[in-house]
């Protein structure tokens, strides 16, 4: 037997016995009440749910609940497009808050934070949140940003690792059938579009391919994927983000010169096909449902794309295989896009939460911290052992869906926030020595683990080299620079700016107006109160620099 087979039955006997072999990773106290803890919860697309379960009651929950004595009551769940409805229903209701929940949207979550209703938890995150939980918050400061108000912080950012910077993924069998090599600019890559547009790249003998998908409906830079951010990144400038120009000073992205060279060289792609029609109708649900059809040959992305939707695209037709590539550059070389924040959601609480119910909270979210900075690869096993992965009885792991009863299904989407504890360094450390073929340490193991990734899984290759290219364009994110609060002209003129920079840009695009629109556009939008709104994120962003 080999050493390796023997660590890990060493592994699995620690796990059988309480995990009490290891001694670096610490344990909850052993539990003597149970205690509730109430929420709502957003079932998000990708979310599965096997062996009769539900958001309610499934093996995370009753790890929960049997571990750690906090009993996670789920008061409802909706689907992504009805759960920040349902929020603001709730928030606008007499009925009380439920003890922790998550919100995702800025209007909705601005609106919680000043209702009144919900925890100023800076105090109690300093008291009760675990040194690792700190440690990780503690890389990403500007993070609190958002969710503070007036000093204090009024919602935890769920942070991530993961800012879903896009690479670009192309049909690699399109690629190979049509003799064509990988784009290194916009040029090149126009050659790419024009064939998979028309050249009959899936060989069915019907025009009903085309070359690139957006997700561009009600905003520009709503979805990850099906990203637009680096066709305008390509030209210097990004739309709807805040940046620096050369006085220091923050300007908006969307009224930038630049534009409209992106605008016009969008509108040439949409004049000749290659982007499909109706992209502005086009959200998240309906690139990816585009991409399982088989019908188009390049989107942005970020690396989960290989998950979802590309393995349900290879369920329905076995050749199919998107590769990632760099993001291309532009006419005079430049290459930019957007890079995400450093949170996903706000994780919001209460005010009228029991001292229980808060300290349970802790504990729980304590705990799935540990499991960025142990070494034990199956910590927590206890309740993905049979979800994400089967330890075998020689002590190997088994993780393909084929093998796995009922199928694969990803438990960190299971927790109280969609999401696995991020140690932002300690994760990007592990997936970058797994996309480079780097020998990993029993360390990386669990972080990989902990998200719920096999390294030994080939199916995990295509998302980990997408990591990889990834990175190696670090240079060219562009991060929004204005991370406060909704301000106050913002919150009663964005609506309507909003609306006119969407209209305008979208009729450029369709060729409804001239490009000299954009200009109009750019007065009306300072004259609205865009004027204002500059002058008070300028205010937020003198009032966070150190003194």
């Amino acid at each position: 037997m080999s050493w390796r087979k023997i660590y890990l039955l060493l592994t699995v006997l620690c796990l059988t016995l309480f995990t009490a072999c290891d001694e670096t990773s610490p344990q909850p106290n052993p539990t003597e009440q149970v205690v509730v803890l109430t929420t709502v919860k957003m079932d998000e697309p990708t979310i599965v749910y096997k062996n009769g379960e539900t958001a309610s009651d499934n093996v995370h929950i009753r790890w929960a609940k049997n571990k750690l004595g906090v009993d996670i009551h789920t008061q409802w769940s909706a689907p992504e497009d009805d759960y920040d409805i349902k929020l603001r229903l709730m928030l606008s209701s007499d009925d009380p808050l439920p003890d922790v929940f998550s919100s995702t949207l800025m209007d909705t979550t601005n609106k919680f934070l000043t209702s009144g209703k919900v925890l100023d938890i800076g105090k109690a995150f300093d008291k009760y949140a675990s040194p690792t939980w700190k440690a990780a918050m503690a890389e990403v400061p500007e993070a609190w940003q958002p969710f503070t108000v007036n000093g204090k912080r009024m919602a935890i950012p769920i942070i991530t690792e993961q800012g879903s910077q896009a690479v670009l993924w192309i049909r690699q069998d399109w690629l190979d059938k049509l003799h064509l090599e990988a784009p290194n600019n916009l040029d090149e890559l126009e050659t790419i579009m024009r064939a998979f547009t028309y050249d009959d790249p899936d060989g069915n003998g019907i025009n009903d391919t085309y070359g690139i998908n957006f997700s561009i409906k009600d905003q520009y830079l709503s979805s990850p994927t099906g990203d637009i951010s680096w066709v305008f990144g390509a030209f210097g400038v990004i739309p709807e983000i805040w940046s620096k120009d050369e006085r220091g000073q923050l300007v908006y992205g969307s009224i930038q010169p630049e534009i409209k060279k992106a605008l016009l060289r969008l509108r040439s792609w949409q004049n000749k096909g290659f982007m499909g029609s109706d992209i502005a109708l086009q959200d998240f649900s309906q690139v990816n449902e585009n991409v399982i059809a088989g019908k188009v040959g390049i989107v942005a992305a970020p690396s989960w794309f290989a998950d979802y939707p590309v393995k349900q695209l290879k369920a329905r037709d076995s050749q199919a295989e998107f590769i990632p590539y760099p993001i291309p550059t532009g006419p005079d070389g430049t290459a930019g896009r957007l890079a995400g924040n450093s949170y996903s959601s706000a994780l919001i609480i209460s005010k009228d939460i029991s001292e229980e119910a808060l300290q349970a909270f802790f504990k729980y979210q304590n705990y799935l911290y540990e499991a960025t900075v142990t070494d034990n690869p199956f910590f927590l096993s206890a309740y993905q052992n049979g979800y994400d992965y089967i330890l075998n009885q020689d002590g190997s792991v088994s993780s393909q869906n084929s093998i796995v009863p009922g199928g694969t299904v990803t438990t960190f989407k299971y927790t109280l926030f969609n999401q696995y504890a991020s140690y932002p360094s300690r994760i990007k450390t592990a997936i970058l020595k797994l996309g480079k073929g780097d020998k990993l340490s029993s360390h990386d193991r669990a972080i990989l683990f902990s998200m719920g990734v096999d390294p030994n899984n080939p199916d995990e290759i295509p998302v980990t080299e997408a990591d990889v290219i990834e990175a190696t364009q670090e240079e060219v994110d562009q991060r929004n620079l204005f991370q406060g609060p909704s301000t106050k002209t913002m919150q009663s003129r964005n609506s309507y700016l909003q609306k006119i920079e969407l209209d305008t840009f979208n009729s450029i695009i369709y060729g409804d107006q001239p490009i000299e629109s954009f200009d109009e556009f750019v007065n009306k939008w300072l004259e609205s109160g865009g004027k204002q709104i500059t002058d008070e994120v300028n205010e937020w962003y003198r009032s966070i620099q150190p003194q």
